[in-house]
């Protein structure tokens, strides 16, 4: 009888890591300096991208919700934009806005949110395991005693931005379009219609990016405030329209062969239409404050009702 070969060992198969269901960076998010504070922005589209699933939530968190509107200049108020994991980004914010509420004073506040942003990472890191601690990107500011600066940190690393900064995949078309109209000193108003203008070009050509707008203020001399998706998106629309017209008139600016009599139609025809835009911006904003007005005089009537 023959010997009986040996038992072969049963080759097992790795078992596969199991995926993690993330919503990655598919966003944008940016802040400004302004002549008097910042403004901060992002869109509202929250991507999971292995579900090919899309949700939508809010990515500016203004604190304290109950200060907008209200603060004065002494008043600390943060915002805080970011891209990358949603829980994450809450978590981060929750904390910081924890630990800097109590602060003394404007340079207190800028380092204690910046610890919690390091301790955070540190903290969640030693609970994760290595390698699947949620990424994140932040853009914040930060406005109190008159003063206010802007942040962006990429994980744990904080770093001050001088005039402008973004996050989110988003950011090449945000920091392209911010390096060729933003500037240090401009306008309040100019610095929302550029926040807008960003936004809308984002979720117009950049994959990832959509849903509503929102824009924050940080108003350094008080009345910080936050601008409805409504008129933010008639803001962008404005300027797209007249972004249309300006191309050609750059071209035939240059161009030897057109008369100068044609360019000079060209030219009159390019500024009408611009001052009609115009026109439609002073229209747009009446109309805004007409419901505005009609809302709150609705709100006192329900409060105090006729007797």
């Amino acid at each position: 009888m023959l010997p009986r070969p040996p038992c072969q060992p049963l080759l097992r198969q790795p078992a596969p890591k199991p995926k993690r269901l993330r919503s990655r960076a598919v966003t944008i998010a940016a802040g400004f300096r302004f002549n008097g504070g910042l403004i901060l922005c992002a869109d509202t589209q929250e991507t999971i991208q292995e579900l090919h699933s899309k949700t939508w939530t809010p990515k500016l968190i203004v604190e304290p919700a109950d200060k907008i509107g209200k603060d004065s200049p002494d008043d600390l108020m943060i915002a805080i934009a970011g891209a990358g994991n949603g829980p994450f980004i809450e978590k981060l914010t929750e904390l910081a806005w924890a630990a800097s509420r109590n602060s003394l004073s404007f340079q207190d506040a800028c380092d204690n949110i910046q610890q919690s942003i390091i301790r955070t990472h540190n903290d969640y890191g030693q609970v994760f395991q290595p390698g699947y601690l949620p990424s994140v990107d932040l853009v914040y500011g930060v406005k109190m005693q008159g003063q206010s600066k802007l942040f962006r940190s990429t994980g744990p690393v904080v770093n001050e931005l001088r005039n402008y900064g973004s996050v989110g995949v988003g950011r090449y078309m945000a920091d392209f379009l911010a390096s060729r109209l933003h500037q240090r000193y401009l306008p309040g108003t100019q610095a929302i219609i550029l926040a807008a203008y960003v936004l809308f070009q984002c979720k117009e050509y950049v994959e990832g990016c959509g849903g509503d707008s929102n824009i924050a203020v940080l108003n350094e001399t008080g009345n910080s405030t936050t601008l409805h998706p409504w008129r933010i998106d008639t803001f962008g629309e404005l300027i797209r329209e007249i972004d249309m017209h300006l191309p050609q008139l750059l071209l035939s600016s240059l161009d030897y062969s057109v008369p100068p009599a044609d360019f000079q139609k060209q030219l009159q025809f390019t500024l009408q239409v611009i001052a009609e835009i115009q026109k439609r911006s002073v229209t747009f904003k009446e109309q805004w404050e007409r419901l505005m007005g009609s809302r709150r005089n609705e709100a006192t009537t329900t409060a105090n009702p006729q007797t």
